[in-house]
């Protein structure tokens, strides 16, 4: 009944979603650190196979009864149906008649092909959206006395639209990437300037990531751009081994205040910088 307790049945219960809450609290009693839990059929579904020697988490499947009247020759048999798992659907009106005990297995139990993770796709396109704000971003790197360079990717580390360099005061841009990308890998870059990331305030790589595209997310589509095909992916695949739910928790108020602030330096730009920079944008292209 502790605070913490109850955040880790929350927290437990997002992961097992599918579960009852009864069920989820039998996963947490036997296995604390369980994440992905799936019966043995559909692991082998999913092209993974449950180890040799590990047993199962012991957990409560319902029975349903036959459905009446019988069905005719040629449908689909629904009657009393059960499953390996404690998550069933079934064709019947009817509560389950009983319930009998069912093992599922937690991902760390299993070998084979790797799940599939929620994508990254980098942004495409040109809008007039993304050009009017990386002249305004460009304006908050100025202010913040930070020093913005584009650079070929290929000097780049790998995979990366760009970086932040607290010591050098220094955010490179990958200079391959769309404006609607580039847009939203300065206000990634420079957010993690205003976070004080590499600075004093260090809470960890995936808390740092997280917070630091939230307040890009935030920024962008205030001002009209969705970089949700890109953020969203971006920050699971960084939140995926450390909580999901309480990562995200935990750097939900930072990223209140920063995006909060950004945006309104970036609203008192726009009678600064004109949304037209014809000279600006065919460098940024580039």
């Amino acid at each position: 009944m502790s605070s913490e307790g109850w955040r880790s049945f929350l927290t437990a219960q997002a992961r097992f979603h599918t579960y009852s809450p009864g069920n989820v609290l039998l996963i947490l009693s036997q296995d604390s650190h369980a994440t992905r839990v799936a019966g043995f059929h559909t692991w082998r579904e999913l092209g993974r196979f449950v180890k040799k020697g590990e047993h199962g988490i012991a957990i409560l499947a319902p029975v349903f009864p036959k459905k009446e009247p019988k069905p005719e020759a040629g449908e689909r048999q629904t009657g009393e149906a059960h499953s390996d798992e404690g998550k069933v659907a079934v064709e019947s009106d009817h509560v389950p008649v009983r319930f009998r005990v069912a093992h599922v297995f937690d991902i760390a139990q299993t070998d084979g092909e790797p799940l599939p993770e929620a994508p990254a796709r980098r942004l495409t396109g040109a809008s007039a959206e993304a050009h009017a704000l990386i002249a305004r971003l460009m304006r908050l790197v100025e202010q913040e006395g930070l020093r913005l360079e584009y650079a070929d990717p290929k000097t780049m580390p790998r995979g990366t639209n760009g970086y932040y360099q607290p010591m050098e005061g220094r955010i490179v841009v990958s200079n391959a990437i769309a404006p609607n990308q580039q847009a939203k890998t300065l206000a990634h870059e420079l957010a993690h300037h205003l976070l004080e990331h590499g600075r004093g305030r260090e809470p960890g790589r995936p808390t740092e990531e997280a917070e630091a595209e939230g307040v890009a997310f935030v920024v962008c589509s205030r001002f009209g751009l969705d970089t949700s095909d890109y953020s969203f992916g971006y920050v699971a695949n960084w939140s995926r081994d450390e909580g999901g739910p309480a990562l995200v928790k935990q750097a939900s108020a930072a990223i209140q205040a920063v995006a909060g602030g950004m945006i309104d330096r970036l609203e008192a730009e726009r009678a600064h910088v004109s949304v037209r920079q014809p000279r600006q944008a065919a460098v940024l292209e580039r």
